[in-house]
């Protein structure tokens, strides 16, 4: 089966959405492939915190030759391949799972006895649901969007690919906590952490693995993941970094980890060492003390990171029991050198905790 021993991942964006002329492109051609035209979405989110974050995807279709559309049959493993040019027939489209469409709901409708309902609206493609946004969308409506992410090498970065497979309207009364998070699976290694940084500046990355198809062949890519800490919680990411992330021998561990996108700019306090000449002389002339300017100067460093939260923790339906989502039997060394197939597990991702609670570790078996 496809997609089998890949590593998967999703993404999940709550926020205050800014339209501009430019969030939306439709009937886009390609610069290579003249017959290719693709329509694109490049929308602004906030989470009313001074965070922001960019939601960008794009799909579409040749105007020749069409596109074949791979969707899941209802009560069965197998695939129906559809064209693109029947992606619309309510008779294939009824053998068709509902795993298998982006689902939208912007507005309740009312249904029987007055009741309001959320009104939903199924597509199979990208293309389409883009153009069904474009003319519905404001600035300032408040959205959930989930999807699967995929990465893929670029130059020498990685890029993000967002998969949306669904969109929804927040009630302006809906308490929710908004943000930018993701759940990914990745592999780690015994050279995969990295803590120099962690008793000066209480920060560690993860040189992580995942395994994507990319241009059909499964391939290892690496996606480098930071750990960050406060005073008031180091002690308490340390634990998690010694149980969970740091990995001992010839194991491979994969493990599901939840976390943020982090795109802006941090402040960090400069030491005194550091400062220029003429505020040294502001202190030593007594005009600051010390503590009052190193708080006023600061260092804003611009970063665009994947900020590992925890991993997913699941409940045990039998035992009750809270477990880390995580395993050191499903990969080898071998297994990422060969990339021989094995099964994929299901993951169901955990949104119980705030971002600031590790109380799970009491929990944990």
């Amino acid at each position: 089966m496809a997609n089998q021993n890949q590593t998967f991942g999703n993404f999940e964006v709550k926020g205050f959405i800014t339209i501009t002329p430019d969030t939306f492109q439709i009937d886009l051609k390609g610069k290579n492939t003249p017959t290719w035209n693709y329509a694109r979405i490049n929308m602004k989110m906030e989470d009313g915190n001074g965070k922001s974050f960019y939601l960008n995807a794009q799909d579409g279709f040749d105007s020749i030759n069409g596109k074949t559309i791979f969707a899941q049959i209802k009560d069965s493993k197998e695939q129906l391949q559809i064209a693109f040019a029947d992606r619309n027939n309510s008779e294939i489209l009824s053998y068709v799972d509902e795993s298998s469409y982006i689902r939208v709901a912007l507005q309740k409708v009312e249904k029987s006895e007055g009741k309001k309902e959320w009104e939903y609206n199924n597509f199979l493609t990208l293309y389409d649901a883009i153009n069904f946004l474009k003319p519905r969308l404001e600035t300032g409506m408040k959205l959930s969007v989930w999807g699967r992410t995929k990465y893929s090498p670029y130059n020498d970065s990685l890029n993000k690919e967002f998969q949306i497979q669904s969109i929804y309207l927040l009630p302006e009364d809906d308490t929710t906590t908004l943000g930018f998070k993701f759940y990914q699976n990745v592999l780690l290694t015994t050279e995969s952490l990295i803590d120099d940084k962690w008793e000066e500046e209480g920060i560690a990355t993860l040189k992580a693995k995942v395994i994507q198809k990319v241009k059909k062949k499964l391939t290892v890519l690496h996606i480098p993941l930071v750990i960050r800490s406060t005073p008031e919680n180091k002690e308490k990411v340390r634990s998690v970094i010694e149980k969970f992330y740091k990995v001992d021998g010839d194991k491979v561990r994969r493990i599901r980890l939840e976390g943020k996108y982090s795109v802006g700019y941090v402040s960090g306090q400069v030491k005194e060492e550091d400062s220029p000449l003429e505020v040294i002389e502001l202190i030593n002339d007594g005009i600051y003390t010390k503590e009052e300017v190193l708080k006023m100067y600061v260092n804003r460093d611009y970063v665009d990171e994947m900020t590992v939260i925890r991993p997913v923790v699941n409940k045990d339906r039998d035992t009750n029991k809270i477990k880390a989502d995580y395993s050191d039997t499903e990969y080898t060394l071998d297994d990422m050198n060969n990339l021989d197939k094995e099964p994929e597990p299901v993951i169901i991702a955990s949104n119980q905790f705030k971002d600031d609670d590790f109380s799970f570790l009491d929990e944990l078996e």
